[in-house]
This record gives structure tokens, sequence and C-alpha cells, in this order.
């Protein structure tokens, strides 16, 4: 059975005053940085953390002075991260099934940091749940940095609480070590106030924000084992001559293909300018159709046009192009893995 993602894919256009162009902001689905097994339908989130009992990991430079915070600790952190990761893996629906097994396989008693769980805990997990494969957290940390400083006429002051968790898959069948990642994030607060105690008045609590980047961890840990939507902005040129507007009214009523043409003409008998448009137009309407190859070799015929020595033109619209470009050469690159982790299929 292939494999299926369901996400909302947001599109709005956004009209800029100059109506020279329109800014078309959409979703394009990314592969994940690691290609789970096609074989791998089900996976066990398996909590092997061994406890994280920080000391003085929470710390605050104030006007140059280091103070060591009282003691901050979330024992259900992991946990937290694992009911995050598992929420996002449910929501994406990469996998048939997601299971969490809430047995603690690392306790601080007969445990050892970063320990791997041994062959035969991986295949009775798995029987257990009748699953193909276990994700092991193998182990997570975290620390606090405020610093206060003194501007002279009030305090500014930053919060930034970095993660970190480290994962290992493993097959179900085998027991064969299959990936392992070390991830990491930070959350950042900032704030000022005529007192030091005004700059960091609106801060979360340590407690509260540790619990925030537990969430944190566990959502943002899904991009490395399942494929993502990120937002994009494409511009669109509707303007600077009657056959810019009258593509764009093709285009209004949802017909790209007799706007392609139109952009195609102005692309053959142009100037420089309206023909890195026009390219640039036909580049982005191709990208919404899947067409990444001929997407790619358009977006690099608008950034040669705006890039021509006889062209005197705005190096904002040259950049432009050039990031387009950029953008969809990673894609087209990407598609391989992409279609392998979708078995086939967006």
């Amino acid at each position: 059975m292939k494999r299926t993602l369901l996400f909302c894919a947001l599109l709005a256009i956004v009209f800029v005053s100059c109506q020279t162009f329109e800014v078309m902001h959409y979703e394009i689905l990314r592969p994940a940085s690691y290609s789970v097994p096609p074989q791998v339908k089900s996976v066990v989130i398996v909590d092997n953390a061994f406890p994280y009992n920080p000391d003085k990991a929470h710390k605050a430079t104030v006007v140059g002075d280091v103070v060591d915070l009282d003691t901050i600790r979330v024992d259900s952190f992991s946990t937290i991260v694992i009911d995050q990761l598992k929420e996002e893996l449910l929501m994406r629906r990469f996998f048939d099934t997601v299971f969490v097994d809430t047995t603690h396989y690392n306790t601080k008693e007969d445990g050892k940091l970063y320990r791997a769980l041994e062959h035969s805990q991986i295949i009775n997990i798995c029987n257990k749940f009748n699953a193909d494969a276990v994700l092991s957290l193998a182990g997570v940390a975290y620390v606090t940095e405020i610093n206060v400083n003194n501007m002279g006429y009030e305090y500014y002051s930053t919060m930034d609480l970095k993660g970190l968790s480290f994962w290992r898959l493993f097959d179900g069948y085998t027991a064969e070590f299959l990936h392992s990642d070390i991830h990491r994030d930070t959350l950042y607060w900032d704030g000022v106030g005529e007192t030091v105690n005004g700059s960091v008045a609106k801060f979360p609590t340590i407690g509260d924000a540790v619990v925030e980047l537990g969430h944190y961890l566990g959502y943002t840990y899904a991009n490395e084992i399942v494929p993502y939507w990120e937002p994009v902005k494409r511009r669109i040129y509707t303007g600077g001559s009657p056959h810019f507007i009258n593509a764009a009214e093709w285009l209004a009523k949802d017909n790209r293909y007799e706007a392609e043409k139109i952009w195609g003409f102005i692309y053959e008998h142009g100037k420089n300018k309206h023909k890195a448009r026009a390219a640039s137009n036909i580049a982005t309407s191709l990208e919404s159709r899947g067409e990444l190859k001929l997407a790619m070799e358009w977006a690099y015929k608008s950034y040669q046009a705006f890039s021509d020595k006889g062209f005197v033109g705005c190096s904002e619209e040259t950049k432009i192009a050039g990031r387009l470009y950029s953008d969809l050469a990673r894609r087209y690159r990407e598609r391989k893995s992409l279609d392998e982790q979708l078995g086939g299929a967006e």
C-alpha cells in the first residue's frame, strides 16, 4: 500500500500596491532527511533515554555577573517529546500505525547514558505491538542561558533554551540498526525594561519553557523521517504591459495554459526585462503543475535575461530570479528521494 500524506496546502494571493506583480504564497513538499525503508509501515516509539538530571543547567549573566539559577527539572521531558512526535506522525499519516511503548527501558536505578536497546528487547517490543520498527529516544538534554545587558537607558535581556534529542531507528524483525540522529533546536525570547526584572517580565518560567521545548523537539524531529510541507513565496508579474495584464486576466480565470501562451509570446518578442519576467511566470506556473525540470529551465532563462549585460534593471529582481532557480533546482534534485518516500506518488 502506498503511503499517503494528508496536509492542507494553503494558497493565497497578496496584492502589491504598484500592481507590477503579485505574490503567491503556497506550500511545497520537501523530502525527509532520512528515507525510511518502504517495508516499515508501522513504528513503536520507545523511551530509552536515561533520566536527565541537570546540574546547574540554567544560568543567567546579569550585567557581567554569572548566576546559577535554581535547578528546574522536568521529569516528564522525554515523555513530552515522544507524545508530541506521535501526534505529529499521526497527523501526517505517513506510517499506517504509530505506537508508544510506555515502559521506561533505561531507568536511573540500573541504566546508563545513551545505552542502546538490546536485540531481544527490540524483537520483543515489535512482537508486542505487531510493528515493523522501533524508534528509540536514546537521550535528551536542555540548558538555559539568560543574558541581561545594561544599555544605559534600559535593560535588554535574552533567554535561549537549547535542547537535544538523540534517536535510533531499528528494524523490528532483525533488530538491525537503520539510522541515528542527534536533533538540536533552540527556543529564544528577548525583552526590554527600565529594570532588570522589567526586561525579563514577559519571559516564561523556566519550567514552562522546558515543556514548550519538549513539544518543539518532538514536532520538528518528524521532518527527519517524514516528508513535510514548507511555505514559499513566488512572484507572478501581472503588470508593466498590456500583454502581462491580459495574461493576468486568464490566470484569474484559472486558465494558466492561456496565460503561459501569452508569457511565451512576451519571452520571444519582448525586451530583456519583460523576457525575464515572462520566463519567471512560466517557471512558477510549471512548478504549480509539478513540471519541475521544465520549471527549473525557465527559471534559469529568467535569471539569464535579468543578468544580461544589456539590461539595466532592479538588482532585487535578479536576486529573486536566482533564488527561484536555486530552489527549483533543489526541488528537482530532491524529487527522487520524495518519490521513494511516498512510494512513487505525492
